[in-house]
């Protein structure tokens, strides 16, 4: 399993968080995630991206962790 990103964030409030803009995801196999929470409010954006199959059609991972399904 792999995943793009892994942003931690304990709080909304908190002014952190990436974001990625005008990218081209691709690649071989599959099985990636965009990302998966680090902690419990994480914030990753991507704009105006092209992804290939390579991406997994859930997009996020949230690693056995229901309550961060946002």
């Amino acid at each position: 399993m792999t995943e793009i990103t892994a942003q931690a964030r304990d709080s909304a409030s908190e002014d952190t968080g990436y974001s990625f803009v005008h990218w081209n995801i691709t690649g071989t196999g599959n099985g990636t995630y965009l990302g998966r929470a680090w902690r419990t409010s994480p914030r990753v954006v991507f704009a105006y991206t092209s992804m290939s199959e390579v991406i997994t059609p859930s997009g996020w991972n949230n690693k056995i962790r229901p309550e961060r399904d946002k």
